[in-house]
C-alpha cells in the first residue's frame, strides 16, 4: 500500500486515478483513516479523471462496510463542492 499511497501524491493524473481505484479494493475501514486526506483532496481535484475516480471509490467504500460508510459520510462537503464545479 505504500507504493500506491506514493502514487496518490504523484504529479501524473493517470497514476493518481488508478492508485485510488486499487487502494479502495485492498484497504479496510481501519486503514481508511490513514488515506482519508488523500481521497478528500482527490474528490476536489481539478482533473476530472482523478475526481471521478475518487467519487467512484467513495461509492465503493460506502457499500463495503458500516465503518467505512461512516467515514465516507463525513466527506459530504467535499462531494458537494466537486459536483458544483
Amino acid at each position: 500500500t505504500s507504493s500506491l499511497t506514493k502514487d496518490m501524491t504523484c504529479d501524473r493524473n493517470l497514476y493518481r486515478a488508478n492508485s485510488l481505484r486499487v487502494l479502495v479494493q485492498i484497504i479496510d475501514s481501519s486503514m481508511l483513516g490513514a488515506i482519508e486526506r488523500y481521497i478528500k483532496q482527490a474528490i476536489v481535484d481539478s482533473c476530472p479523471m482523478v475526481a471521478s475516480s475518487a467519487l467512484v471509490s467513495a461509492v465503493h467504500l460506502l457499500e463495503s462496510s458500516p465503518d467505512s460508510a461512516a467515514i465516507v459520510r463525513r466527506w459530504i462537503g467535499e462531494t458537494q463542492q466537486a459536483i458544483k464545479s
